[in-house]
């Protein structure tokens, strides 16, 4: 699997200078305006390591396939996004703070953060909250990380594990997944070595929605040597239904090196507002407060999560929901003969031997999945029942053309 594709290509690392006038760098920047004007070798200032990193591409937006597909009713199921926005007592949160914008937030989130530990029956000062899970998945890295370590993470899965990595001049070793679609905890533990800094690992995983079950991560939790830190990413936890899945929380104690992380960008509905948060051991917390930006996570986004969290029937109803308009999927994925994954996610992963085609035929019914370069798949967005409906659609005109997917 390759990342996902879309970007302009390397705007950083050891570049040439058509490279770098290619991804938009002025002669000004590159210091050739005159012969006696400043020279300077963006080889050197740039760090090595971060030769063949590309900026992160999202999907389409909704305005690009609109003019592309010349359709107005478009369907966006590309960024695993909440098709229901935010909760209405988060709106009304928002709305409040807005007033309030010529102050700094809370530094470091702290009523935010107190609710997450009384929520969760974990200590504040082992509480954490971010600008997305992203941040603190960088973050983590940032503190941990050394030139020569090395970190492990299955793949295909979240294209920030091996950024971060390459990022602070680590070692990556991805895991293949089993068939494409499932974790293999035994060869992660075959790939750890004394060097082995990190161990990442998406429950679900993204993109293909798949578990790790209770047990197998039991056996593997056992083996597990003591000198890597485990980072739980658990982004689409509330959505799963499997009485075989293994609530990372279960497993935190504070002591052991174990990192557990959720986000309110999924079925909060606040992706937009960009704010997540993590529990981990006490040091490894100081540690990140001392090197992140101060007043990381804006007021808006604080006050939106933190009234988020008092509808918990709503978290439950958004679940049902999903559930729902997955097997409305399956089925119809069924009908037409287009292989999927069963999913724990708000997201599908489908087989396909023609994975550009079909990705620009859907566009072309203004409906947007996600595509990862040559993978013989596509990961396909839960919505509302009428993009659910508009999907199968869109694939039915998409099969009549090519004959398959």
């Amino acid at each position: 699997m390759t990342p996902p594709t879309g970007g302009d290509g390397p705007l950083a690392g050891r570049l040439s200078r058509a490279g770098l006038r290619s991804a938009g760098v002025s002669a000004t920047m590159l210091g050739t305006l005159s012969e006696g004007g400043p020279r300077v070798d963006w080889n050197d200032m740039i760090r090595a390591e971060l030769e063949g990193l590309v900026p992160y591409a999202p999907g389409l937006r909704e305005d690009q396939v609109r003019e592309r597909s010349g359709r107005d009713d478009i369907c966006k199921l590309s960024s695993n996004e909440s098709p229901y926005g935010p909760f209405p007592a988060a709106i009304d949160a928002m709305r409040r703070e807005l007033s309030e914008l010529n102050r700094y937030p809370e530094g470091a989130s702290e009523a935010l953060r107190e609710r997450l530990s009384a929520m969760h029956g974990v200590p504040a000062e082992e509480t954490l909250v971010g600008a997305g899970s992203n941040e603190i998945l960088r973050l983590i890295g940032q503190v941990v990380l050394r030139p020569g370590d090395e970190v492990v993470y299955p793949w295909p899965s979240f294209v920030v594990y091996p950024t971060v990595t390459q990022m602070f001049g680590a070692t990556k070793v991805p895991v293949p997944l089993v068939n494409g679609t499932r974790y293999d905890l035994d060869a992660m533990l075959a790939a750890v070595t004394e060097r082995t800094r990190i161990l990442f690992l998406c429950n679900p995983n993204n993109p293909t929605g798949t578990i790790y079950t209770r047990e197998a991560f039991d056996r593997f939790l056992e083996k597990l040597p003591a000198h890597v830190l485990l980072v739980l990413d658990e982004a689409y936890f509330e959505f799963v239904t499997s009485e075989e899945y293994p609530d990372g929380l279960a497993y935190f104690d504070g002591q052991r090196p174990i990192v557990v992380l959720r986000t309110f960008s999924k079925i909060y509905g606040l992706a937009g507002a960009r704010v997540g948060y993590g529990f981990m051991p006490a040091p490894l917390r100081h540690a990140i407060d001392c090197v992140r930006e101060p007043f990381n996570v804006n007021s808006v986004a604080q006050a939106a999560a933190l009234a988020s969290l008092d509808d918990q029937a709503e978290v439950t109803r958004r679940r049902a929901e999903n559930q729902e308009q997955k097997t409305y999927l399956y089925s119809g994925f069924d009908r037409l003969g287009i292989s999927w994954v069963p999913s724990e996610t708000n997201f599908v992963w489908i087989k396909t031997e023609k994975p550009v085609e079909v990705f620009e035929g859907l566009l072309e019914e203004g409906v947007i999945v996600r595509a990862f370069g040559p993978t013989p798949a596509l990961r396909v967005g839960v919505g509302t029942a009428e993009d659910s409906r508009r999907t199968i659609e869109a694939f039915e005109a998409v099969i009549a053309r090519l004959g398959s997917v």
